[in-house]
């Protein structure tokens, strides 16, 4: 992704060309412009509306935001930090509208700490847990690794889907939800960590089976 006014090494137009020539009413920059962000836009709203026909709805209103309100974007600062936020902003105005789900406070799968900062043992990890591969497919894992994202609170949730599902750098991802990298990583970690509480949690029952036998 690239903010110059240079045209990319592969001869097409840079974002900040594209930014351009939407500003002055050119219906192929913004065509050019939904090619190369449809996927990525559509990925976001889908991270945080969970329904696929919404989130072809969102993606839809953020190019048209986009459209509307290209002429508030400032060429100094960086176009997908901008953008993104566009994106994930119109998926929560969507999520807002739908019956509000009711999700887990990610409080509830932290480690507990004692006074003396030590951390306390947890009954969700005791030390003979089986891996998460056990007794469960790779696919469904990644889909049940999903819905535990979508239980995680909004900061969290943005956090590790752009990260773990996007796969953007963690200073892009802090960018765009306008923190420090610090803290970004300090809610990729807990992300993380619901996450794989919550798959060690469905994997238990296919190991007891297993020993039983």
């Amino acid at each position: 992704m690239s903010d110059s006014g240079v045209t990319q090494s592969d001869g097409s137009p840079s974002d900040l060309d594209l930014v351009r020539g939407i500003k002055t009413g050119d219906e192929q920059a913004l065509a050019d412009m939904i090619d190369r962000y449809h996927a990525r836009v559509y990925s976001l709203s889908y991270g945080v509306l969970r329904n696929a026909e919404d989130a072809e709805e969102s993606t839809q209103d953020t190019f048209l935001t986009l459209y509307r309100k290209i002429g508030t974007f400032d060429e100094s600062k960086k176009f997908f930090s901008w953008f993104y936020r566009v994106a994930l902003n119109q998926a929560y105005s969507r999520l807002r509208r739908r019956k509000a789900a009711q999700r887990v406070a990610i409080q509830d799968h932290l480690p507990q700490f004692r006074e003396d900062g030590h951390m306390a043992p947890s009954p969700d990890w005791p030390d003979d847990a089986p891996g998460v591969e056990d007794g469960a497919s790779a696919r469904e894992l990644a889909t049940r690794a999903e819905q535990f994202i979508a239980e995680l609170p909004r900061a969290y949730r943005d956090a590790i889907w752009m990260a773990d599902v996007e796969q953007m750098p963690g200073a892009e991802v802090a960018e765009v939800l306008g923190i420090s990298l610090a803290a970004f990583k300090s809610r990729l970690h807990r992300a993380r960590l619901h996450v794989r509480q919550r798959l060690a949690e469905i994997s238990r029952p296919a190991a007891r089976r297993e020993a039983a036998v």
